[in-house]
């Protein structure tokens, strides 16, 4: 909250600052104070009821050092309302106590009534001595700014804008997050909750707790808020315009989001000017017993430069990224195994220089890559290098950085603690980081208690999962391991990109592990696979799910499962067109193999992801494969 208001005093000061010729010539300067707060917008802190009775304003003070009894501030309310009469005389108070001057001589340079002196005079006489206790002198700066909020919540307003928080909930003090939550799950009922739990922010509760508190029927608001609003999921039930029990009373706060489009400035250029896309969206209240009008309609995009003179305005539909799935192939794919941190379990092939190896073992190094976060990324990993380990426990595993269009690149490998010949994670509540030494390997038992050490020791304290938990988030690793056991009628598995631009391959070894920034689909047969790999590397698909994807700094990133909100139908061998798009699949995985060996041919065999997907990036859309991939995906995305 502090956030916002910040944000909006820095530009009401600047305007202040301009006007400052214009102040002097209507008041004394040393008299003007400017109608600026660092208050409590979402009054998450109190209710009203608590400070504001019929005739008075009540704060209550903590016990000082002395176990004093709670002091109490009391103001009467009808002074607290004349915000100017109110600030000029706290602005006085407080001058004078910091001075040293006797404080109540601000009753007779300002307007107070004669039946109000009594209570002044007690207030005063306590903020002197919580002074005098050091118990610090700013007490009546933070009574002006916490009382304006309440105050202006029982007047109302005709017009709000403001510049909210964008921050995520996840990322706030728990007492502040069980607050948000509590208001925009309860109070207004925002809260989306299930896999948008963790995109909840600010923004929302912000907006709408500001127009249920100080926005009048008939007034209108806008705010500048992330791009998201428009689209996302976790915006769905806000978007309605209908928030439940806004104000305490069992009445509703209701919006009508048509009194002006939003604006959509995603397309501006640069646009840089916010850490994620933005978007102002207007609403005005009306009554409660009024229907909602929905925030569904067409929006005003803004096309061209930023601050240009020539920013040119089209009216588009909103597209719901809420929405579910269309495609059978959601309930087919799946997030790869979080194997994290990585520098604990990914390791390099090194030569033992010291002793023959042991048939059935490797020697090996943590790899260390430009993915890894801190500390991971710095911590000193000696117990864990030069060690060597029983290949039943190392693993090829395929990430974003092995997969190109077309093609896997060589796997990583990775040490877990799943013996090949189980192909079951070993739990045990009772083993170091929950797993049962018993069903791993000698040397693997070491290496399992040296890996928990390093994880206990460097997890965030906020983190209570063991590592074998983390290991398994969500049953991500435990799901790829009983496909391997038993592949069903879907013994075929294709890995796609879960972030920036759709990037699919074949993975063609059944024993090797697909990490969380891949997705993995299962497919009956080749066929199928050759249909979706011809479908995911288009540019046809690539350009249709964009809208569908959320928007970060660099534009829309995460593509998880949002491709299957497309009508991408069920491969159909006797479909005319799904064959030809498996052909074309074929066709154009075969170039790119191809093409592959000839970008190894000139930078080296070990060849970048980058490189890799340059190369053929740059290849596809000239080759005869390419274009009869877009062909043929763009008839089946146009015919559904």
């Amino acid at each position: 909250t502090s956030f916002g208001a910040a944000f909006q005093s820095n530009f009401v000061t600047r305007r202040a600052m301009a006007a400052m010729p214009v102040i002097r010539e209507r008041t004394s300067p040393d008299r003007f104070s400017p109608p600026i707060y660092l208050g409590d917008s979402l009054q998450l802190r109190y209710h009203n009821n608590d400070l504001f009775a019929e005739h008075v304003v009540a704060i209550q003070v903590e016990n000082g050092d002395d176990g004093d009894q709670n002091l109490e501030l009391r103001f009467p309310r009808s002074l607290v309302d004349d915000a100017e009469a109110f600030d000029g005389l706290m602005i006085d108070i407080a001058d004078n106590i910091e001075r040293g001057y006797d404080p109540s001589l601000a009753l007779s340079d300002n307007p107070v009534h004669e039946e109000h002196e009594p209570m002044m005079r007690e207030t005063i006489e306590t903020l002197q001595r919580l002074h005098d206790e050091g118990r610090n002198h700013i007490w009546a700066y933070y009574i002006r700014n916490m009382v304006r909020p309440l105050s202006l919540s029982h007047s109302k307003v005709d017009v709000i804008i403001g510049n909210p928080p964008w921050l995520n909930y996840r990322n706030t003090s728990n007492v502040l997050r069980d607050a948000l939550r509590r208001h925009s799950q309860h109070t207004y009922n925002i809260w989306a909750g299930g896999r948008y739990a963790t995109h909840q922010d600010v923004a929302g509760l912000f907006f709408t707790r500001s127009a249920d508190l100080y926005l009048g029927v008939g007034g209108k608001i806008g705010m500048v808020m992330p791009h998201s609003a428009l689209q996302a999921g976790q915006y769905s039930k806000w978007r309605s315009g209908e928030w439940k029990n806004g104000n305490g009373n069992g009445q509703s706060t209701i919006v009508d989001f048509s009194v002006k489009p939003a604006w959509d400035l995603e397309k501006l250029d640069p646009n840089t000017f916010f850490p994620v896309p933005a978007s102002v969206v207007f609403a005005e209240r009306i009554d409660s017993e009024e229907d909602p009008v929905a925030l569904r309609d067409g929006v005003e995009r803004w096309l061209g430069k930023a601050g240009a003179d020539d920013v040119r305005r089209e009216t588009v539909g909103i597209t719901d990224t809420s929405t579910g799935a269309t495609s059978i192939y959601s309930v087919h794919a799946r997030q790869g195994a979080t194997i994290v941190p990585r520098s604990i379990f990914f390791v390099e092939e090194t030569e033992n220089t010291v002793t023959i190896p042991q048939p059935g073992t490797i020697h090996t190094r943590p790899r260390r890559g430009s993915q890894d976060k801190r500390p991971w990324r710095d911590l000193d990993l000696e117990s864990i290098t030069e060690w060597t380990i029983e290949t039943q426990h190392v693993y090829d595993v395929h990430l974003g950085e092995t997969v190109a269009p077309y093609v896997a690149l060589e796997p990583l490998k990775a040490i877990l603690p799943v013996k090949r010949a189980d192909g079951e994670i070993p739990f045990d509540p009772d083993g170091p980081g929950g797993i049962g030494l018993v069903k791993l390997t000698e040397r693997m038992r070491e290496r399992w208690r040296e890996m928990n050490r390093l994880w206990e020791e460097n997890k965030p304290a906020v983190n209570k999962m063991n590592l074998s938990s983390r290991l398994n988030y969500y049953g991500k690793l435990s799901a790829q391991l009983a496909w391997q056991r038993g592949h069903g009628d879907r013994r075929v598995r294709v890995a796609y990109s879960g972030s920036g631009r759709p990037t699919a391959s074949l993975i063609d070894d059944d024993n090797s592990i697909i990490e969380s920034t891949l997705y993995w689909v299962t497919c009956r047969d080749i066929h199928e696979a050759n249909y979706l790999l011809a479908v995911i590397n288009s540019d046809v698909l690539y350009e249709a799910v964009i809208p569908l994807m959320p928007k970060g700094q660099f534009g829309a990133r995460h593509l998880q499962k949002h491709l299957w909100k497309l009508p991408i139908p069920e491969f159909d061998a006797g479909d005319a067109l799904h064959a030809a798009i498996a052909a074309a699949g074929l066709a154009a995985a075969t170039g790119a193999a191809a093409r592959l060996a000839e970008v190894r041919a000139e930078y080296g065999e070990d060849v970048s992801v980058t490189i890799a997907r340059r190369e053929l990036r740059a290849w596809l859309p000239t080759s005869s494969e390419g274009k009869a991939v877009e062909a043929a995906v763009a008839d089946l995305l146009r015919a559904e």
